[in-house]
């Protein structure tokens, strides 16, 4: 079944959805910040580190999308390299399919050296949600 993160508190969820928002509207970096709000709290209020790193993973797949839109190919190599550890042992993460978010990101990393594969209309794979999400 894979670890299973503790709930996020108070305004965590609130910068978590909102950065899944930003997510699937394609703004990585907006994504990026707002997930970083949650993970400063995550932080301060001295989280699992187990969690607080699968967050951080989370915010290395969007940043690994900006680099990759970016034509950043050091960036996406490095936020797959970074990421793939943080996300090991998840299925979900607060609703977030896990799995296939590594499934959805890797062909990016793959394409690393070209960055020419169309980010159009991806959107975070979510738990129990259609398999072409």
């Amino acid at each position: 079944m894979g670890d299973v993160p503790a709930p996020l508190h108070g305004e965590e969820r609130v910068h978590f959805d909102e950065g899944r928002q930003e997510f699937d509207a394609g703004r990585w970096w907006e994504a990026h910040e707002a997930w970083e709000e949650a993970w400063v709290s995550m932080k301060s209020r001295q989280a699992a580190s187990r969690d607080i790193l699968l967050l951080q993973g989370l915010i290395q797949c969007a940043a690994l999308l900006y680099n990759h839109r970016r034509g950043t190919t050091r960036g996406v190599v490095n936020q797959w390299a970074k990421l793939q550890p943080k996300l090991a042992g998840y299925q979900e993460a607060w609703g977030v399919d896990v799995a296939r978010l590594l499934a959805l990101i890797e062909p990016y990393a793959l394409d690393a050296d070209a960055c020419t594969m169309p980010q159009e209309g991806l959107r975070l794979p979510l738990v129990g949600g259609p398999l072409d999400e």
